[in-house]
């Protein structure tokens, strides 16, 4: 079980679909718990990807081309044809220690063995928190052009549009609220449909500010305990290990989580979207995680052939602690998720109000 530190949040929903809102969200990425404002007004709607889960296509809000080093994210820079940086630099500073490496452990391309390169070297995950993003909220299709298959198909988000920008147009969420006590624990979660590798990190920003990165970047939160979980929609849960790292972190001593679900050993440089098998995992899966849960994808929600033996990759949940130094009010809790496996970033945003223990 986890600690035995409350958790201290309170979803009261004001709407007749009680069912759906406490259904998790697995995404390219996407919040889950808090509910995310990229999923619109209300979760399923107005379109569903078929991702996994992907209410309201949350997955599609993310920010491309951003690379370790850059002033700021070069969204035509295509992942799936250039894995160098995206404003030229020839050696960016990796802060990462190796143990939290999530894709490309041996420097070698599995597909191109002439290949023996550190390719993710320029991904955001190699320095978490560095990398330059487009929107804190994440961008309707990830850039404003449709350079699918690196960003592209905005149309289906709920902004409807390639190239919105979230902090500028998702209105908070009305149909639930979530209250989380000052000084206390509260849970959340995020999840995974095309897995990029990488780690992720919470922080707030209150309501009535700009939503951008230094805003978020000011308020940083810890995880709390050594411990997360794995969800499965059907409510089953595991809880395995959670690896934390502070070093070499923006903000400078911030804790970010490892993603703890592996994907394709196999899914290289030149494997993307292509029949190749998946091969070996990445590094080993948690343990209660079988070869039916890690991955790339799910299988079942592919329009390609399957890959792997990926049923489902389950929400990642953690405790994460509410700074006893906050005011009470209305936040917005910014999620950021530093991929590994491409020069991404995806950010959702969602509401909260900090309410006092008293």
């Amino acid at each position: 079980m986890l600690s035995t530190r409350s958790i201290t949040t309170v979803i009261v929903v004001v709407v007749s679909i009680a069912s759906t809102v406490i259904s998790t969200v697995h995404a390219h990425g996407a919040m889950g718990i808090p509910p995310t404002r990229n999923a619109g007004s209300l979760p399923g709607l107005p379109l569903d990807m078929n991702l996994g889960g992907c209410e309201g296509a949350a997955c599609m809000w993310f920010n491309q081309g951003c690379t370790i080093g850059c002033e700021q994210c070069d969204d035509t820079f295509n992942n799936f044809q250039n894995f160098g940086s995206a404003c030229g630099i020839k050696y960016p500073k990796s802060t990462l220690p190796d143990e939290f490496r999530t894709y490309n452990l041996n420097d070698t391309d599995p597909y191109n063995p002439t290949i023996n390169a550190d390719w993710t070297v320029h991904h955001p995950w190699r320095a978490p928190g560095r990398a330059p993003v487009l929107d804190s909220c994440g961008v309707s299709g990830g850039s404003t052009h449709n350079n699918d298959p690196a960003g592209g198909i905005g149309n289906v988000t709920i902004a409807r549009k390639q190239g919105v920008f979230g902090s500028k147009f998702l209105p908070p969420v009305t149909w639930s609220t979530t209250k989380w006590v000052i000084g206390s624990t509260a849970e959340v979660e995020w999840g995974i449909a095309a897995n990029h590798g990488g780690g992720y990190q919470y922080r707030l920003c209150p309501a009535d500010q700009e939503l951008n990165e230094a805003c978020f970047q000011k308020t940083p939160l810890k995880f709390s305990g050594s411990k997360q979980k794995l969800r499965w929609d059907n409510g089953y849960e595991v809880e395995i290990d959670a690896h934390r790292v502070s070093d070499g972190t923006i903000p400078v001593g911030s804790e970010w989580t490892k993603n703890p679900i592996p994907s394709c050993g196999n899914l290289g440089l030149s494997a993307i979207y292509t029949k190749h098998e998946c091969g070996p995992p990445q590094f080993p899966p948690p343990i209660g995680c079988n070869e039916t849960c890690w991955g790339y994808q799910p299988h079942t929600k592919k329009k390609l052939p399957p890959l792997s033996k990926t049923l489902e990759i389950p929400a990642i949940v953690d405790l994460i602690e509410i700074p006893s130094d906050l005011k009470p009010g209305k936040y917005v809790v910014g999620w950021r998720w530093d991929c590994e496996q491409t020069p991404q970033v995806w950010t959702n945003c969602g509401d909260v109000e900090l309410v006092s223990s008293n």
